[in-house]
This record gives C-alpha cells, structure tokens and sequence, in this order.
C-alpha cells in the first residue's frame, strides 16, 4: 500500500488502474464508506483530517489499514464511483507540506504478511 502526500499535504492512496497510477484523495472519499463501514471512516477521519501527520496513522495501523484497503477496493471495482475523488496521479502536485520542507512525500507500506517469512529464522539471524 502506498500512501502519498500530495496538493499541499492531503493524504492520498496511490492506486494502479489500466491508465495508470492514480491517487484517491483519503479524506475527500470517505464518504463512500460511511454507510458500510462507519468505524473506519471515523478513524480515518480522526487521524487525517486537516491534513494530519501519518505517526498516529501507523500507531493505529490496524485499525486504519481496514479503510484504506476498502477505498483501494472501491475504487479498484468502479473508479467511477461518485464518493471517491480519484485523480491522475500526474495531475497532482506530489510535495512535501510547506511547513516541512524535509517532510515525508510518499510512504510505501508492506506488511509483514505480504512478505515471505524464511521458516528457518536463518536471514532474521544474519541482519
């Protein structure tokens, strides 16, 4: 999952569809949760609102990864869906917000279960 700051620091998904990349704007598409899922859009709203720092979001990384999959879902089955903002990723300004001009642009998340575990414990003990 990649998350990306873009348009003065909006919190955006990026999102791969035959067209290209694209970034689904967080906060502009939680609507289109609301009625299915009202926990992880209050969350996702809590923690981004006002265009947020991504610490509280990787602290609550269990609750907030549950909405963020569902708006890639969304919007992977029907970009056209009213409720999500889905932009070009090449019409969006990617940059870091002004108040931090060393701050983090794009943050590309793998969990641990997306990444094959070695049953021997042998490359954990060699790092």
């Amino acid at each position: 999952m990649k998350l990306v700051r873009f348009d003065g620091g909006k919190t955006g998904l990026m999102v791969q569809f035959a067209s290209g990349p694209h970034v689904i704007d967080v906060i502009g598409s939680l609507g289109a949760l609301s009625p299915a899922d009202p926990i992880s859009q209050g969350i996702l709203n809590g923690i981004l609102k006002n265009k947020g720092s991504w610490a509280p979001l990787i602290e609550h990384w269990n609750q907030a990864r549950i909405g963020l999959r569902r708006l890639a879902s969304l919007a992977l089955a029907n970009p056209d869906r009213p409720d999500l903002v889905i932009c070009r990723a090449d019409q969006v300004s990617l940059a870091p917000l002004l108040r931090s001009p060393g701050g983090v642009v794009i943050l590309d998340i793998v969990e641990s279960s997306e990444v094959a575990q070695d049953p021997t414990g042998r490359e954990a003990m060699e790092r």
